[in-house]
């Protein structure tokens, strides 16, 4: 699935742990004065999918930490409420495997860090735009959106084009969710 993207390229830009993970991205150009803005507000055009996907992540993270506090004070009434949540992730489960998977963007190779991400597109974007992006991790590890400026953008033989981007603005919860699915392994040069 995830594999640790190996030192095999000159001209490398950075030095910093990275990981290649297949990921669903949406990205839109935005207008440098928007850059900075909260990359979760409504002026950004987020993608129905990511939206329900999120606030399931946010409502599960509540859940859980409200039956660890509750563990202490009454452990049944924990237990029951945990069980409820398993039936509650079966049936979210279900509908989003009947459902929403057919809506879902084909996941692509992305390759990211705490810091930035690169990625194919068959769009040419300069150096210095601004764009707004949601990555989606397929097995739901994490949902993020962030304001990002692009590094470079080369042209590759298939016609397509990579593009590198730093983020601008992400959360730093957002930032731990990266980093937790970065393997804690030897710097690697990208």
């Amino acid at each position: 699935m995830e594999t640790l993207q190996h030192q095999n390229e000159e001209n490398e830009r950075r030095v910093m742990s990275r990981i290649d993970a297949a990921l669903r991205i949406n990205y839109q150009v935005i207008p440098d004065e928007t850059a900075l803005n909260d990359p979760y507000d409504s002026n950004f055009v987020l993608p129905r999918y990511f939206l329900l996907l999120a606030e399931l992540d946010q409502f599960d993270h509540a859940l859980h930490y409200e039956i660890e506090q509750l563990n202490e004070k009454d452990q049944q009434i924990a237990r029951i409420l945990s069980l409820f949540n398993q039936k509650l992730n079966l049936i979210t489960g279900s509908l989003y495997d009947s459902i929403v998977q057919t809506l879902l963007p084909v996941p692509q190779n992305v390759n990211f860090s705490e810091s930035g991400f690169s990625f194919y597109s068959d769009q040419n974007l300069k150096q210095g735009t601004y764009i707004h992006v949601t990555l989606s991790h397929p097995e739901n590890f994490f949902h993020i959106a962030a304001t990002a400026q692009i590094a470079y953008s080369e042209h590759e033989e298939d016609g397509k084009f990579r593009i590198g981007a730093y983020f601008i603005t992400l959360h730093p919860q957002d930032k731990v969710k990266l980093a937790s699915c970065i393997q804690v392994t030897p710097t690697t040069t990208i």
